[in-house]
């Protein structure tokens, strides 16, 4: 079962498909049976972490949780649980959702295999990562993209060449609401204020706008 908003649920679900099984999508409220399921996943988990003890009591069950703003060890400490399922960690921001590589982080690393056994059944290639705030691919992207804003900000760079409207269009293809979230977890995760999203980025994501019209 997948959960989660249309566009992300079908990108998953292309990725995903598979003679090993059948797939639905939900938008997970009270009237689920989760039990019914043998793997699920949700996507809103690290905006919406309530259903953690849910998803914990359900034995032997593959369960992979959004964990790009919130770690799973800090789930577990928020609602404490006993973990009777096997818990895993994905990065399912859409952007990386349309690449070939998944990110996953596992609550026990001693079941490791049960998630690259499940994933090499799938449409996507394997990245192990820590269980830590922002993972890999949005810990070190997002850090390098608050750096061109920056620039942007003091006029080092300016939109009005090909070349940064390019690169400026590909962070609106991310979205600047995912990039200002992911960094402002991180930071409050690390305190490490290299995190810190800039002025023009914390603008942008107030007013919702995108850097390139």
């Amino acid at each position: 079962m997948i959960i989660g908003e249309e566009n992300r649920a079908n990108l998953l679900r292309k990725k995903l498909e598979s003679d090993h099984w059948e797939i639905e999508i939900s938008d997970g409220d009270d009237d689920e049976d989760f039990k019914e399921f043998t793997t699920i996943f949700d996507l809103n988990f690290d905006d919406d972490s309530e259903n953690f003890p849910i998803y914990a009591g359900l034995r032997d069950k593959l369960i992979f949780l959004s964990a790009v703003k919130q770690s799973l060890s800090e789930s577990s400490y928020i609602y404490p649980a006993k973990v009777r399922s096997r818990i895993f960690g994905i990065n399912a921001m859409e952007h990386y959702l349309n690449t070939e590589y998944i990110e996953i982080s596992a609550f026990r690393r001693n079941e490791w295999n049960f998630a690259q056994e499940f994933i090499g059944k799938t449409n996507f290639k394997l990245i192990q990562t820590e269980d830590v705030v922002g993972m890999y691919r949005p810990s070190v992207d997002f850090l390098a993209i608050n750096e061109k804003i920056s620039l942007l900000n003091k006029n080092v760079v300016s939109l009005d060449h090909e070349y940064f409207q390019k690169e400026f269009q590909y962070i609106d293809q991310i979205g600047v609401t995912a990039i200002f979230e992911v960094l402002m977890a991180k930071y409050e995760d690390t305190k490490n204020t290299a995190y810190l999203p800039c002025s023009l980025l914390k603008r942008k994501y107030l007013r919702n706008h995108n850097f390139v019209k």
